[in-house]
């Protein structure tokens, strides 16, 4: 679903647009569009055209197979549609599971020693990840207010994760450390 609103949140902002250009503003945001691949993009266009949420139009004089390059607007449904997903995405919340609830639990079965040195390893994908976001935003400062508040969010949450593998780091090693000190 989040993914329909942004290849209709990409058309509306631009106007007429081709899937080159929106493939193209996706590669320069990086990890904010990551999980939109060129495929599904072009899936996504053909497919909002059919709904009729795009108007598709041939543009002449293009380099390629073809010779002309599709561009995309939003129609009436499309705006419709794209305010449904906004207002459902915005408001909608809930909460993620990755598995590693999962996991943990089964690290009881693991020594202490290696259920740490797991959270450790974690730990140090987690922060690599951080820092490849926080590159990718770049100076989201130029990039307005709405980026700068899309950057916090993600960053927000890879920051509580940080913080949360240091407490089950610190849990654990407190509790196999010995048995009085625990709570």
């Amino acid at each position: 679903m989040h993914k329909e609103l942004l290849i209709l949140g990409f058309v509306g902002d631009s106007g007429p647009i081709s899937g080159y250009d929106i493939h193209r503003i996706v590669r320069a945001h990086g990890e904010l569009f990551a999980d939109l691949k060129r495929p599904n993009m072009y899936y996504l266009l053909e497919r909002l055209a059919a709904e009729k949420y795009l108007r598709v139009r041939a543009e002449s004089g293009a380099r390629g197979r073809r010779g002309e390059r599709l561009l995309y607007v939003l129609t009436a449904a499309g705006k419709r549609r794209f305010r449904e997903l906004l207002d459902s995405e915005v408001t909608r919340f809930g909460t993620v599971h990755t598995g590693i609830e999962v996991a943990v639990i089964f690290l009881a079965q693991l020594t202490p020693s290696a259920g740490i040195s797991l959270l450790q390893k974690r730990l140090q994908i987690v922060e690599l990840h951080r820092k490849r976001v926080a590159a990718a935003f770049g100076d989201v400062g130029k990039r307005g207010p709405h980026a700068r508040i899309a950057a916090d969010h993600m960053l927000t949450l890879v920051d509580a994760e940080i913080g949360w593998i240091k407490r089950a780091i610190a849990t654990l090693q407190i509790e196999t450390a010995s048995p009085d000190k625990r709570r």
